[in-house]
């Protein structure tokens, strides 16, 4: 385990004036106070269930279209999810301002009004202020957690995220998910070092594993965490849902597209209708495959079938979907093949 004087020291170097410090000096003595408890559960805890990564609609003008968000979170209420995720990857948190996570968070908890828990996302390339500036945020409208990727700028080494999830576990106190991606997003995180930092600090008490080998790290997550972690959570669209179940997963964060077709997935699988819910798995994962050729783009067109967004608008190039007939024909297949088992 880190030495507590030079993270101590490291922690108070790196947070930003005296504002920082004031949350250090509070987050030591909340920590100590959680170190001598046992973990509360809060009112949406254990996390569990669907959990999709909201897009961002936008509106012709490149500005957020609020209206359509809100639509969002009433139809990831009405299909079934067990929470709701905002901003990730998928809602495109890089390209909008802090203003604007802000804003929009404060739409989603009070739309959302405490039907499911509201997650949101805080990391930024600024760690060390952005981020703690965006999680006291997200704590202060009533979210129900954060979560975060590690420092994934400059080649961040392990000791360095740890410190990062520390300084957020310092704080706040809701509970918090590290996204462990790796890649492009940060370090890949060891096991053993996620459940140490679980154990120094319980409200890092969630994880979503996307770190390859996924399905045997979450495994071996689910296996060392117990006891420790909450819950172990996975990303990647849901393309290794139904191994990830077998292995003790307690939820998913794919798109918010077809929340609905996943949360029924999940509800056959672990109701004994194992057939039936490859089945219908099988035919997410065709289109799962297909949508990697166009991404967030393709989530968008999806939610603009359905009647949630308006568009498909990015705003990054190609700043909208782009496919050609073929493409069309092939997705016409593809969507209209799990149109049967949508509910909302």
């Amino acid at each position: 385990m880190t030495n507590p004087i030079h993270r101590r020291k490291f922690l108070q170097n790196t947070l930003i004036g005296g504002l920082g410090a004031s949350w250090l000096m509070l987050g030591n003595a909340t920590k100590s106070l959680a170190q001598s408890t046992t973990p509360s559960l809060g009112k949406h805890e254990p996390f569990k269930g669907v959990f999709p990564i909201m897009q961002t609609p936008y509106l012709d003008d490149d500005s957020i279209d609020m209206e359509s968000m809100a639509k969002q979170v009433d139809f990831v209420v009405k299909g079934n999810g067990g929470g709701m995720v905002w901003p990730q990857l998928a809602s495109e948190f890089y390209v909008l301002t802090n203003e604007e996570r802000m804003k929009t968070a404060e739409l989603i908890v009070n739309k959302s009004n405490g039907r499911l828990p509201v997650i949101i996302g805080v990391q930024s390339t600024n760690y060390w202020k952005a981020s703690l500036k965006l999680a006291k945020h997200a704590e202060s409208i009533g979210a129900d957690g954060i979560i975060s990727l590690p420092p994934y700028t400059s080649r961040a080494k392990v000791d360095v995220a740890a410190d990062y999830y520390r300084a957020l576990a310092e704080a706040v106190e809701i509970p918090i998910f590290i996204q462990n991606s790796g890649g492009n997003y940060g370090p890949a995180m060891p096991t053993e070092k996620i459940i140490d930092l679980a154990k120094e600090y319980p409200s890092i008490a969630y994880i979503k594993e996307e770190s390859k080998p996924v399905t045997h790290r979450i495994g071996a997550m689910v296996k060392q965490g117990e006891g420790v972690l909450k819950g172990v959570f996975s990303g990647g669209w849901g393309s290794t849902l139904l191994n990830e179940l077998r292995r003790g997963c307690v939820g998913t964060m794919p798109g918010s597209s077809i929340v609905d077709i996943y949360a029924k997935i999940i509800d056959l699988f672990l109701g004994g209708k194992q057939d039936e819910a490859q089945t219908i798995f099988d035919q997410v994962v065709s289109l799962v495959r297909f949508k990697g050729n166009f991404s967030i783009a393709m989530e968008k067109e999806i939610l603009r079938r359905r009647g949630i967004f308006k568009n498909t608008r990015l705003r990054i190039a190609p700043y909208k979907i782009t496919w050609d007939e073929i493409d069309q024909e092939e997705f016409e297949v593809l969507f209209n093949n799990l149109k049967p088992h949508f509910t909302v």
